[in-house]
């Protein structure tokens, strides 16, 4: 377990960053703490959806763990 809660949010939003030869996805999670931007390729995307859907999988399980 973390040393200290993880932050909860409270909102999300997505934007792009585009020049001429480098397009990059940006997340942006809201928080009572403050936004936290993080920037995502298509590497980063793929990752990021295998670990959503086990975090959902383990959500939507009986079993607590």
């Amino acid at each position: 377990m973390p040393d200290q809660p993880p932050y909860m949010p409270t909102g999300i939003g997505m934007g792009m960053l585009v020049d001429d030869e480098t397009k990059v996805g940006v997340l942006i999670f809201e928080t009572a703490q403050g936004n936290f931007d993080f920037a995502v390729n298509l590497q980063a995307v793929a990752v990021l959806t295998k670990a959503l859907n086990k975090i959902e999988m383990h959500l939507r399980s009986d079993k607590v763990h």
